[in-house]
Parts: structure tokens; sequence; C-alpha cells
């Protein structure tokens, strides 16, 4: 096993009995079981007490396997529907006050909902590598009533990629927080939050080819600097990016206010976290704030 080099680039994974070196992975075959790992390295009295105590994992495998999801009832595309169709000038409404554009409904088959459990919803669907309906995000979109934002299924959005079908793992790979902001970047992955899932980071150190580029909100720049170190070690180091926006923005608000040019005015400032912490970029900050406003 090589030197290491003091940047954590073994990682073990207690409740899976996963262990993986990010950095010798193929050329030691140092990934496997932790017994494995053990062996190798430990001492037989070491693997007796792992054995002996280690984590039955198939209350974990239970909680990962894949759950049957469905559109829910009432779904209606809105790429298919006209005026005619009942509540769909207001649903159509919201979306255009959210700069949504047809193109953007239809890349990502966004509909709503008439009646059932989710009605009165923008339901913005995710699908996995085979096209297969994972998740999705249901949105409140009549203001004259006072239900809950956000109404999603019974599916721990942990154990899921959204829309994993589109990702490009050749090219740059945006991670955004929200649904909204994943529909207005490109080649971007929500995280639906401000964290990354094991599933997610573990995909993307396996698959990325290109950098990754950190793009939460305006008011998550910890939590920004946080999940790009948690990015920048073994095959990945050197190649994570951030993008910050003005403290209070986000990527769709953006979108909204300034439409594409916008946006490409906010990815033309991904930087290095060395250069995000300079007098400079807290300077382009305010300039910028000043930009989307105008």
């Amino acid at each position: 096993m090589p030197e290491g080099d003091g940047k954590g680039n073994l990682e073990i994974n207690y409740n899976k009995d996963v262990f993986k070196c990010w950095v010798c992975k193929e050329t030691n075959d140092m990934y496997g079981s932790i017994s494995r790992l053990i062996k190798r390295y430990g001492t037989p009295k070491i693997l007796k007490d792992y054995i002996l105590f280690k984590p039955e994992t198939s209350e974990y495998n239970e909680h990962k396997k894949i759950v049957a999801v469905e559109l829910p009832e009432g779904f209606k595309p809105l790429s298919k529907c006209t005026g005619k169709d009942f509540k769909y000038n207001l649903a159509i409404t919201y979306l255009r006050k959210r700069g949504i554009t047809d193109d953007i409904i239809q890349k990502f088959n966004i509909g709503y909902t008439t009646k059932g459990k989710f009605f009165n919803r923008i339901i913005v669907p995710s699908y996995d590598a085979n096209d297969r309906l994972n998740y999705f995000i249901a949105r409140w979109f009549d203001k004259q009533n006072t239900k809950l934002k956000y109404l999603n299924p019974d599916v721990e959005k942990q154990t899921i990629i959204f829309n994993e079908n589109k990702i490009n793992w050749d090219s740059t790979i945006y991670l955004v927080e929200g649904v909204t902001d994943h529909l207005v970047i490109p080649n971007s992955i929500p995280l639906l939050g401000k964290y990354i899932s094991d599933i997610l980071l573990e995909q993307i150190h396996d698959n990325a080819n290109s950098k990754v580029v950190v793009l939460l909100d305006g008011d998550a720049l910890e939590d920004a600097k946080n999940l790009y170190h948690k990015l920048n070690f073994g095959r990945l180091r050197g190649t994570i990016r951030i993008c910050h926006p003005p403290l209070d923005y986000d990527p769709s608000k953006i979108h909204e206010l300034r439409g594409r040019k916008g946006i490409i005015a906010l990815l033309k400032r991904t930087t290095t976290i060395e250069s995000l912490e300079s007098s400079f970029w807290l300077q382009f900050s305010l300039n910028f704030s000043i930009f989307v406003l105008w």
C-alpha cells in the first residue's frame, strides 16, 4: 500500500461493511469488505473482535432497496395541456413567473395535478439511470391556500440521485440545492438540501471525468466550503470548484430576474476556493448583486 499523504484517502463505511482507498483502489485492489482490510493489515484479534461486533447489514440493505414510485393521481404533463384544461392557466402562470420556459417544461416532463393527495401541485419527476421514475417534487402553486409548500413521495431522498438519467459524467457537473436550481443550471444534480448523500458522493468519485462545481445558495457559503472539502480528495483532488451567488440569491432567483444571461454571468464566476476567499471575490459579489437587481 503506498505511503499516505495525510489527507484522508481511505474511506470506511461501517454500516455497509465496506472500505475503499481512493488513491490505490485500482492499482492495489484496495477496496472491499472491512474484514478483508483487517486480514491484510490487522491482527487475528482485531479481526475476531470485528466479526463479533460488526453490524447486521440486512437492515441497511432493506432501507436502500428500490421502492416503486408512480406519478401522482391526476398528473397532467403541461406540454400536452391547453388553456381548456382545469387549472392549467394557474399552473403555467406560476411557472412563467419563475422563468420556466416551454423547453424546460418539456425537457423535464413537468406537470401538475388536478385531483388526489397531490392536488394543485407542480410536479417535477426524477428518473434513475435506467429511465425509471424514482422520485418527484410536488410544489403547491395556489396562493389562495395555506397548504404545505412541498409534499413529496414516501421515499428516502438520500437513497436516490435526482434525474440521474440526465447526467453527463464527461462534462462539468454542478451540484445545486433545489430542483428549481436544477431546472436552470446545465448538467446539474440537486442535493435536495445542503448535504450530499453517500450514494451520490460515491457515484461522483467513481464516474465524474471533468470538473465538479459546488453551487449552493448565496446564504450557504460555509456549507459550500464544507462540501468542497468533502469532494476534494482521491481522483477528484484539484478538480473541485465553487460558484457562489450573492447573499440573497440562488440560481433559480437569478434566472427568474435575468434569464439565461444571468445564469451565464453567474457560471462565469466559477473559481477555486482560494480565489473565492480573496477580497476581490467579495467585491465581485457586491457588484454582481447590483447587476442582478438592475
